[in-house]
């Protein structure tokens, strides 16, 4: 057994016990090299030890390693421990000098609806921090007992927050189940029960921390209306911050707010949470159908999926057509007035500047015909993805990845953000499907992405030059979900 006063690897000082569960310990302790204080965490190999337990461990050092947020614990060191009385492995992480929510609640502490809210956001933007990671890095275990709070309130600020123990976190997310089941009862959401974690999972844990805040109860004694935690009852909150509360909350992880960039905005601006909401939960019906008058024709069976999107009209374009018609006047123009000079002085530097610009007309003239005589096709089978365009009878691949490297499908159905002059402001509707693979140059692992197709708005059901509608976009969204088993991320 390790004793206080003891020194590890020549360079720790034990100072004291800080917790103990099956086969770990948490020690604090001084840094002799820098004195400063530490937390060692222990795995030791006792009659309880399991591999899994040695791969959570080893997980937990590589994640904190890779991450620098100031709300999160900063990775130190990590050894092996050979002692007559104690073998495993130590990581080493630095030393937070706060306390949890949990023990703040014992002691009798309450928070107001103001305070939650500012605890919230600054845990969801830890977790926007880890979620948009590559690949997303998925803690797990957040509870009470786990978010410490240093400092007592003071003007207005509840105090500065930290996000800890990552002893169960995941780096990739899991559609199928596995048999590791790592959480803590009350504040694990549906699908981890089964071995499953998302990003969503988190933010279902942090709503649940959060209930236990203003109402002082551990959520598995609440009562619950299937599945859904009802909590109104025993608190007094006003009613935007209820029904935030109960999306992030909701047991179904596709009812809950997509994102922790998502669920911070529903919470700064309940005046456009009505659309976040609509954006971050799966309304979507199971089956969509193809537009009635869509041209996009999609062939699929167990091997084979490919998507054929044709030219667009010149009739539909009229508008794009337009502009880029006074473009090749204006270059035009431009070209005639430098070739008038230039050509009888003499002046070649002029006359290739002139010659420019009638290139760059022709290029805008000819731009509408390529456009619309351009046909898409999107080929997956088990091995490859592979989209080419032809037009003119020439054909060229735009994109290719690897079957296997697919990993997810973004889909902005309707999102919102801040413009320049602080309004709010729509992004278009737009569909891709990432890959992961290893650069050439550099040998690292890099994400690339098509674009499949882009609509004008969120309403927008009629085609426009160069865009599909939004209901064609619900559609091959659906359809590519489906039949890839890729889920569709709203962020």
């Amino acid at each position: 057994m390790l004793e206080e006063e003891q020194v590890l690897h020549h360079r720790y000082h034990i100072q004291r016990q800080l917790g103990q569960n099956a086969g770990r310990r948490t020690l604090l302790a001084q840094d002799l090299h820098t004195q400063e204080l530490v937390v060692l965490k222990i795995l030791s190999f006792s009659s309880d030890f399991r591999w899994e337990d040695l791969k959570l461990f080893e997980r937990e050092a590589e994640t904190l390693k890779s991450l620098s947020h100031p709300a999160i614990p900063h990775y130190l060191d990590y050894f092996e421990l050979h002692l007559p009385n104690c073998r495993g492995f130590v990581l080493v992480q630095s030393y937070i000098d706060a306390t949890s929510l949990q023990e703040w609640i014992k002691r009798g502490r309450t928070f107001s609806e103001d305070e939650v809210k500012q605890i919230a956001k600054a845990l969801l933007n830890v977790l926007s921090y880890l979620h948009e990671r590559n690949p997303p890095v998925i803690h797990r275990d957040i509870k009470p007992s786990n978010i410490l709070l240093k400092g007592d309130r003071s003007a207005h600020q509840v105090g500065d927050l930290y996000l800890v123990d990552f002893g169960s976190v995941q780096t990739a997310v899991r559609e199928i189940g596995t048999m590791t089941i790592v959480g803590t009862y009350g504040y694990m959401p549906p699908e981890q029960f089964s071995g499953r974690a998302f990003p969503a999972s988190d933010l279902y844990s942090l709503g649940a921390t959060l209930i236990y805040l203003v109402t002082g109860m551990h959520p598995s004694d609440l009562l619950q209306e299937n599945l859904l935690l009802e909590f109104e009852p025993v608190t007094h909150l006003s009613p935007n911050f209820v029904q935030w509360l109960k999306l992030l909350t909701h047991p179904n992880r596709k009812q809950r707010l997509s994102s922790a960039t998502v669920a911070l905005k529903a919470l700064e601006q309940p005046f456009v949470q009505s659309q976040l909401i609509e954006s971050s939960t799966t309304s979507t019906p199971l089956t969509l159908q193809k537009p009635v008058d869509s041209k996009v024709s999609l062939y699929k069976d167990e091997e084979t999926l490919e998507i054929y999107l044709p030219p667009e009209k010149l009739a539909e374009g009229v508008g794009a057509i337009g502009c880029y018609f006074l473009m090749f006047c204006f270059f035009t123009v431009m070209s005639l007035s430098w070739l008038s000079v230039s050509v009888p002085s003499g002046n070649w530097f002029v006359t290739s500047i002139g010659l420019m610009f009638f290139c760059i007309g022709i290029y805008c003239l000819c731009q509408p015909a390529f456009a619309a005589n351009e046909h898409t096709r999107i080929h997956i089978d088990q091995k490859s993805v592979t989209v080419t365009k032809t037009a003119f009878g020439r054909r060229q691949q735009v994109f290719h990845a690897s079957r296997n490297n697919l990993y997810k499908l973004t889909y902005v159905k309707r999102l919102y953000r801040q413009g320049s002059e602080g309004d709010i402001e729509e992004v278009s509707p737009e569909l891709k499907i990432w890959a992961r693979q290893i650069a050439t140059y550099s040998g690292h692992y890099q994400d690339i992405s098509y674009r499949i197709g882009q609509s004008v708005s969120a309403d927008n059901k009629t085609r426009f030059y160069g865009r599909l509608t939004t209901p064609e976009l619900d559609w091959l969204a659906q359809e590519l979900s489906n039949w890839l088993g890729l889920p569709i991320s709203r962020d």
